[in-house]
């Protein structure tokens, strides 16, 4: 059954890094529903997998009352997905355009922007969210 426009699909799981596969299994059943192309779609879990990193690694690390919110929107054209994480009492990292290529790691938010079609960071008063888009290749229309 191919989902339709306007369908959301809601996860809410605990900010832990052994629950970003199951966010990242769940983005790819929805994607297959809506007829992404394989690249596509291993793109897509690329991307909200290294969101969901982001959010369990820069939220609020140990803290086991934190959660991580996923919301999926079929929309006219593609899938929008956004990552929620509380931050309260948390500070907010610095986001560079650019990895820095002389250390090791930082290069997270880079691939989203890379791998998706649009991506916005917001950061809300006690909330950041990542806002990502991908469209569905012509022929999948």
């Amino acid at each position: 059954m191919k989902l339709k426009q306007g369908h959301v699909v809601e996860l809410d799981a605990p900010s832990a890094p052994e629950y970003v596969s199951i966010v990242r299994r769940a983005v790819e059943g929805i994607a297959r529903r809506m007829e992404f192309d394989e690249v596509q779609i291993e793109d897509l879990k690329l991307a909200v997998g290294e969101a969901c990193t982001n959010a369990v690694r820069h939220g609020c690390p140990g803290d086991d009352l934190q959660h991580i919110a996923v919301r999926c929107t079929v929309q006219d054209g593609g899938l929008s997905v956004e990552i929620r994480n509380d931050i309260r009492d948390c500070h907010i990292p610095r986001v560079p355009d650019q990895p820095d290529i002389t250390r090791e790691g930082g290069f997270g938010l880079y691939l989203i922007r890379k791998l998706m079609d649009e991506v916005d960071i917001v950061w809300e008063p006690e909330t950041a969210v990542v806002k990502m888009f991908k469209r569905l290749s012509p022929s999948a229309m």
